[in-house]
């Protein structure tokens, strides 16, 4: 039954990505919601969901946006197996933790991202990851920190 939440979960990520997300814009950076879900995933069911749901995941990215078709499906796919590998040796149910492997993962998944992208040359990595890798990956962090905070709030005032 989890299996089916988290799918549900990334679909209704994905949906609000392409939809709503970019009311969120603040200077080109946008929180990546899949990945906050996959990293969510990921620190509660483990490697092998993670890999299969973030490779699913991304190749319905890719689909989406096919200039670089199979790229998000394997950046995603590395970071839930990275993600929920490291998972065993963290305190995972830490707030500080989390927030702090939401920033690696979305600072990763970036780098990785511009290196395999055929829109950027290899000499423009390095600024593309500075300017947009890393302040995307600390909009994320805010962006899942905020939402976590929220999720918390309603946990405690409304025990299921």
């Amino acid at each position: 039954m989890s299996t089916v939440r988290h799918i549900l979960l990334l679909i209704l990520a994905f949906v609000l990505q392409t939809t709503w997300v970019h009311s969120f814009e603040i200077a080109g950076l946008k929180p990546d919601l899949p990945l906050l879900i996959l990293v969510y995933i990921a620190l509660r069911a483990g490697r092998l969901e993670a890999t299969i749901l973030g490779f699913c995941i991304g190749f319905v990215q890719d689909i989406y946006t096919p200039a670089d078709l199979g790229l998000n499906a394997l950046v995603k796919s590395l970071i839930g197996f990275a993600v929920g590998y490291g998972r065993i040796g963290v305190v995972a149910d830490n707030f500080q933790v989390q927030i702090a492997l939401v920033f690696g993962a979305a600072a990763v998944h970036n780098l990785i991202y511009y290196l395999g992208s055929s829109a950027i040359s290899l000499v423009d990595v390095p600024f593309f990851w500075l300017r947009y890798g890393l302040g995307g990956a600390l909009y994320s962090c805010m962006f899942g920190a905020i939402l976590s905070g929220l999720l918390l709030v309603r946990r405690r005032l409304f025990p299921l």
